[in-house]
């Protein structure tokens, strides 16, 4: 895949993960599978997208997405997918380029309801959170 492709379907991946975690119809059933695919796309997506070559970063990429669709297959997803779609079939972007622009501005809004969500994904992410 050319890098802009892995980009956008390892956002769309990316968007499955916290979508399902931060669910309010996951079962706890669902949050290692999309703890762990948020850690392995955090750690893996950018060497994939500037070294596609590389098959043991794919691999791991190609898991953290199994795991990601694991976890909305059993939780559901949320706002940014539901708007993604329609943003983009008006303007012909690739579905994981919309959820990419949606993340952060629908995720800003959830962290109000769930925070300590948030706080798990921010350290699955590598984030140090303050005391």
């Amino acid at each position: 895949m050319p890098p802009a492709l892995t980009a956008a379907t390892g956002m769309d991946a990316l968007t499955h993960a916290v979508e399902a975690y931060v669910s309010t119809m996951a079962p706890p059933t669902t949050d290692a599978a999309a703890i762990k695919a948020i850690e392995l796309i955090s750690k893996y997506l950018r060497e994939a997208v500037a070294h596609g070559e590389d098959i043991s970063t794919r691999d791991m990429m190609a898991h953290a997405e199994y795991l990601a669709g694991i976890a909305f297959n059993n939780a559901s997803l949320g706002y940014v997918h539901s708007m993604a779609h329609q943003l983009g079939g008006y303007y012909n972007l690739p579905h994981g380029v919309c959820n990419a622009i949606l993340l952060p501005y629908v995720e800003t809004y959830n962290k109000q309801v769930v925070p300590e969500r948030f706080a798990d994904i921010a350290k699955a992410m590598g984030k140090k959170l303050r005391d």
